[in-house]
């Protein structure tokens, strides 16, 4: 035997020569080997200045002097490279990593040092308990999650990746107070994502939903001091085509504009200040086109709100089918219903106290909160309200003039077309003061026709019947003055129809 078994230290051989080198060759060994301390580990090609004793683990792909020397202890002795081979059970100290490593039979590896996989563990718990449940469980102060960045290996990105395996399925953040759920964000029993909190951790409400296919977001609660979407028109009682006055309507008879007396009438006046007194029931329908206007297919199964500023007294109120009482106090005040899947629209609106009470600014929203109040301009305001009713257009002064030309195109018939300047919800009905006729400039709720061509009022023989050509449409018609016998002039004439201060005509297209 050349060499002993487990350090592979040469022997002296019986009357070998130079005896000096081989005792010193083993020394050598020994002093490489025991208490093994390595430079770096992986190394794969030699350093450009070793120095003596310096002791390197040859890494894969080796090359130089390092080449088919993979895993073994490269020393630099005596300006020279010499490879140890290990054997299994050798541990060595890496200076550069601080690191003991041991060589199994294949590879080094660390010992004594937190491993480099944690595969298929069944739990685990840092500074707690896990469980069936939980099965990842800690309990600490704080944590932190950083990038690794490009220099260390990495992309300097950081993204935290959670999954589901089903639509219906719950992929969510729950916070807690007690243990007790307060706050819940992600994808929520669908792939839309969710926040929603709770004041007990078991009556949950969404505070935001955003769509998975349009990314808009919703907030079902509402957002707090951003008004949200008004879904009656003339809330604020400013628009009132019929010049109503105040005072008793009866029931279905309008008075401002898109409201009208409920069931058994009702007693209604408006302040300047906006302020409404009200007795009996008072009515608004509420069409598609409105709920249109805010995103919503229709009303069915919608919660909506009601709610009124500074109610007097206790309101009680109906949407639909749905009844409530709007508390009184000061500031705005509300009550909220959800509609039956079978109620889609027009919606009814009614307010009706048991005695007379006093608000102002009348607002119906979706979801289950009322916001602040938002006023519509005036401009506007009258316009959605002409979709419904609406006056056809005469000069001011007395008497007024139609905003139309007439011309006589028979003997008995005047007609004056007239376009609208707000198309109209649907075909309307024609409406009028039932004027009568004045063979001259007209007052109160008389018309007159002034005959242009011949410089006269035209006189009239018979009664006065007051229609439309044909019927009126969405977007204008042809009014038609028809008399009972004939008018006076010639048939062609043009000329322009004249109104007392109490006459008109109107559309009413109302649901």
């Amino acid at each position: 035997m050349s060499s002993t078994p487990h350090l592979s230290l040469p022997l002296l051989a019986a009357a070998q020569a130079q005896k000096h080198v081989t005792h010193n060759e083993a020394l050598a060994s020994l002093d490489a080997l025991v208490q093994l301390a390595v430079k770096e580990r992986g190394r794969t090609a030699p350093p450009a200045s070793p120095e003596d004793g310096d002791r390197f683990l040859v890494g894969a792909g080796a090359t130089g002097a390092f080449a088919g020397h993979e895993g073994a202890v490269a020393l630099f002795d005596l300006a020279s490279w010499r490879f140890l081979t290990p054997r299994p059970g050798w541990r060595a100290y890496v200076e550069a990593e601080d690191l003991l490593v041991l060589f199994d039979g294949a590879a080094w590896t660390p010992v004594g040092a937190v491993p480099d996989a944690l595969d298929n563990l069944d739990r685990l718990g840092i500074g707690t308990a896990a469980d069936g449940t939980n099965r990842l469980s800690a309990k600490l102060n704080a944590a932190l999650f950083s990038a690794l960045s490009a220099e260390e290996g990495g992309t300097g990105d950081l993204r935290v990746v959670l999954d589901k395996s089903t639509e219906a399925g719950v992929l969510s953040q729950l916070y807690q107070r007690g243990y007790s759920g307060r706050a819940e964000t992600g994808l929520i029993g669908s792939d839309d994502f969710c926040i929603r909190v709770s004041a007990d951790g078991t009556l949950w409400r969404d505070a935001l939903l955003v769509d998975r296919r349009t990314g808009v977001a919703s907030f079902p609660c509402g957002l707090a001091n951003v008004p949200g979407a008004n879904l009656l028109i003339n809330a604020a009682f400013r628009v009132n085509q019929r010049r109503f006055a105040g005072g008793a309507l009866a029931a279905g008879v309008y008075g401002f504009d898109r409201w009208k007396a409920g069931p058994g009438g009702c007693t209604l006046g408006v302040a300047a200040d906006g302020t409404v007194s009200l007795s009996g029931a008072l009515d608004q329908v509420v069409d598609f086109a409105q709920a249109a206007e805010t995103g919503a297919a229709s009303f069915a199964g919608a919660t909506l709100t009601l709610s009124v500023e500074d109610p007097s007294d206790p309101l009680p109120v109906a949407v639909g089918t749905k009844t409530a009482t709007i508390p009184a106090g000061p500031g705005r005040r509300w009550a909220s219903v959800t509609l039956d899947g079978s109620e889609t629209w027009p919606v009814t609106v009614r307010l009706q106290p048991s005695a007379p009470c006093s608000f102002r600014r009348v607002k119906l929203e979706l979801g289950a909160q009322a916001t602040p109040w938002a006023g519509v301009p005036a401009d506007i305001e009258e316009l959605r309200c002409r979709r419904y009713y609406q006056r056809l257009a005469a000069s001011g002064g007395t008497p007024a003039i139609l905003g139309a030309l007439g011309q006589r195109v028979g003997n008995n018939v005047i007609d004056c077309p007239c376009t609208l300047p707000v198309p109209m919800r649907a075909d309307p009905v024609l409406t009028t003061s039932g004027p009568g006729w004045f063979n001259g400039a007209p007052s109160g709720n008389q018309i007159g026709f002034y005959n242009n061509s011949g410089a006269s009022w035209t006189l009239i023989t018979g009664a006065l019947t007051v229609t439309t050509l044909a019927a009126a449409g969405a977007a204008g018609l042809v009014l038609r003055l028809q008399a009972g016998t004939a008018f006076s002039g010639s048939v062609g004439a043009v000329g322009n129809l004249y109104l007392g201060n109490l006459a008109f005509f109107a559309l009413q297209a109302e649901l």
